[in-house]
């Protein structure tokens, strides 16, 4: 009996390889019966026909034709294959139910030797990956362990080290793993075994983050034996799935050509190619060229209208591309497949992009909730990673337009909308420094501030931009921070700006450089300032047209008064007086006046002192468009009387003196010291 099963399971074996003859015997070397004969190889045809099954990927059909031929099987020999062959497609139907039923029917015919010696290495490397499955990798590793010591040739070797990096790879120790795989891909000979390792090395590359690594290994795997696919749909899919989730569709591209022209099934063609141009349509959105090739695809499936399962879809798909390409308007596709929601949002992703393209902003603002709402597998199949990307395009066209017109006012409602990228981009263009900096001092913005002084008080010193180039962004940025009240950060630029020794900027900033020292409100500072202004007195005559020049000779001149400083603080007193009146912003009048005249009484000049004090008392203002006369303290309006009556008094003008003294006396609302005199005249 024992040479009997020796005999069947040797010939078992050669049908594996080829087809059977006439060399079927009885344990006495008799040849066995026909009856017997033509069960064997009824038995083996069906054992084919399943794996033909799996192959095709129909894993449901397979898995029932096997539960009926281990119900049925009479040739005990053959149970073997059946419960391995059942074991490996409740695998890869690969849900928790089947690969629990996997781990419990494989590791139970192990265990009662129901596996035959010559199929147990299948099944250990089987078993390993269905434990790491149903997460039991500590048993997983004793199975890996025993592909290593059980058997002696070297591929069983092989296969026990790729063992154990699936098991690696499972708790996440990817280099180890790696490092495994890349040492037995090196060694092997055997360009089917060295495949299997790749396919295993592909994922440890991926899961590692090395991309590049797992593009160069598949490319030349499928150059070398891109047969391992094209015979085994199941595997060939599988890893079709793979490759476009890893963004490398172009591979599963030549994997499905290679299926297509290696089958005869006219269902698996369809199958196959379906797939295909449905792989060209999401390559579209990056390649235009694409949209030709679905569309050849498509067309030649709707020509094949007798059994087939493609047909309708691939009507609505050849209607997408129409619609893509302009040929059919979005509201029609809408309007054609308005029972079907991923049409109604292609046809309403397609209509942003027809308004983009027809620079239709406003609309594209108006229905952003809307368009938001389109699928994110949508977006990317029309080209792009999520809709943000589209609307920070749109800000994008937006922000070049505002520039360009310098609506800053409206460039600055775009950039609180964008993404700190996009603004990171923005402030990084050279061609755009000019205009986004003069808009962010019209309207100062504290998010854009802030990323611009991270791009360039970090990088300025150390980048390649001119020397020119960096003290206008220096002195840009010291602009804005001072609008926004960020004064220390304004002093940093001020003094990175002293680093150049760049006149024309310098002189440019001076003013700038008062409104900083004088914010510290520090004696020492302003004394400090104004030995700067005093080294440097063409800034203060290369600034006299700016408005901000009437504070700062304000300012010095107190400065230099309180330092005695006499012929300087009036010659800057002056400068004030004339620049206040050219440029009609008299801010500190009447003080200026009062001072004038009390300079020219020191010069016993009393009637342009008179002069100075009649002016005091006519200072005008702009209010909308109109002159109208200023209202002035009484404070200083005592002052003036009193100052008035003094040269009048001086002058012997005895009616000028009482009405000058009256007008003192009549006001009500000061307690100083020239209204106490008033009125004890």
């Amino acid at each position: 009996m024992k040479i009997y099963i020796l005999v069947l399971i040797l010939l078992v074996s050669i049908y594996g390889k080829k087809d059977f003859y006439f060399n079927f015997v009885n344990p006495d070397l008799s040849q066995i019966s026909f009856e017997q004969k033509q069960k064997i190889i009824d038995a083996n045809n069906r054992i084919k026909m399943i794996r033909r099954l799996v192959k095709d990927g129909e894993l449901q059909k397979a898995l029932n034709q096997t539960n009926i031929f281990l119900h049925d099987n009479k040739i005990p020999m053959l149970n073997s294959v059946a419960i391995l062959l059942k074991s490996d497609i409740l695998y890869k139907i690969n849900t928790k139910q089947r690969l629990i039923q996997a781990n419990e029917l494989l590791e139970q015919a192990i265990n009662t030797s129901l596996i035959n010696q010559n199929e147990l290495l299948d099944a250990y490397r089987l078993l390993v990956k269905i434990k790491l499955k149903v997460n039991k990798p500590k048993e997983a590793k004793y199975y890996a362990k025993e592909i290593e010591n059980s058997f002696d040739n070297p591929l069983s070797k092989v296969y026990g080290k790729v063992a154990m990096a699936q098991i690696y790879v499972h708790n996440r120790n990817y280099r180890k793993a790696i490092k495994i795989l890349r040492k037995e891909l090196i060694d092997t000979t055997s360009l089917e075994v060295a495949t299997i390792i790749a396919d295993e090395l592909y994922d440890a590359y991926l899961l590692n983050h090395q991309k590049d690594e797992a593009y160069t290994l598949v490319k030349k795997v499928l150059k070398k034996n891109i047969k391992y696919y094209a015979n085994d749909k199941y595997k060939a899919l599988v890893k079709v799935d793979k490759l476009i989730k890893a963004d490398m569709p172009q591979f599963a591209v030549d994997i499905l050509k290679a299926l297509i022209k290696n089958t005869t099934h006219q269902d698996n063609i369809d199958n196959f190619k379906f797939i295909l141009a449905g792989i060209y349509m999401d390559m579209a959105g990056k390649d235009k060229q694409y949209l030709q090739k679905a569309k050849q695809i498509y067309e030649s499936l709707i020509q094949r209208k007798v059994h087939n399962k493609y047909l309708k879809q691939s009507k609505m798909y050849l209607d997408e591309i129409l619609m893509r390409e302009g040929k059919f308007e979005p509201s029609m596709v809408a309007a054609k497949y308005s029972s079907v929601d991923i049409m109604q949002y292609k046809a309403m992703m397609q209509e942003l992009l027809n308004a983009i393209n027809d620079e239709k902003y406003e609309q594209v603002l108006r229905m952003k909730k809307i368009y938001m709402d389109i699928y994110p597998a949508i977006v990317k199949r029309f080209g792009y990673d999520s809709m943000q990307q589209i609307y920070d395009i749109v800000n994008s066209k937006m922000i070049t337009y505002y520039l360009k017109t310098q609506e800053c006012h409206q460039l600055n409602h775009v950039l609180k909308g964008v993404s700190d990228d996009v603004l990171l981009l923005l402030i990084k263009d050279k061609s755009a420094i000019d205009n986004l900096f003069t808009c962010m001092i019209e309207v100062p913005d504290k998010r854009a501030y802030n990323i611009a002084k991270n791009v360039y008080a970090k990088a300025l010193g150390t980048n390649n931009n001119s020397h020119q180039q960096n003290t206008k962004i220096y002195f840009y940025l010291e602009k804005v921070a001072i609008l926004l009240g960020k004064y220390q950060d304004a002093y940093k630029f001020s003094q990175r700006l002293d680093m150049f020794s760049d006149a024309k900027i310098l002189s440019d900033e001076f003013l700038y450089r008062f409104l900083i020292y004088k914010h510290k409100n520090s004696p020492l500072a302003m004394q400090k300032f104004f030995n700067y202004a005093k080294e440097n007195p063409e800034f203060v005559t290369n600034n006299k047209e700016n408005p901000m020049i009437i504070d700062f000779y304000y300012q010095y001149y107190l400065y230099l008064l309180e330092k005695n400083e006499e012929t300087e603080s009036r010659a800057v007193l002056e400068q004030l007086y004339e620049t206040q009146n050219q440029m009609q912003a008299r801010v500190y009048s009447p003080f200026v006046e009062i001072e004038l005249a009390r300079w020219a009484k020191l010069d016993d000049d009393y009637d342009k002192a008179l002069k100075f004090l009649q002016k005091a008392l006519k200072i005008k203002r702009k209010l909308n468009g109109r002159i109208i006369d200023r209202k002035i303290k009484e404070d200083d309006l005592a002052r003036i009387y009193y100052e008035l009556a003094k040269i009048y008094e001086h002058k012997n003008k005895k009616n000028r003196y009482k009405d000058a003294v009256r007008r003192c006396q009549r006001l009500k609302n000061t307690k100083s010291y020239y209204k106490k005199m008033c009125d004890k005249m």
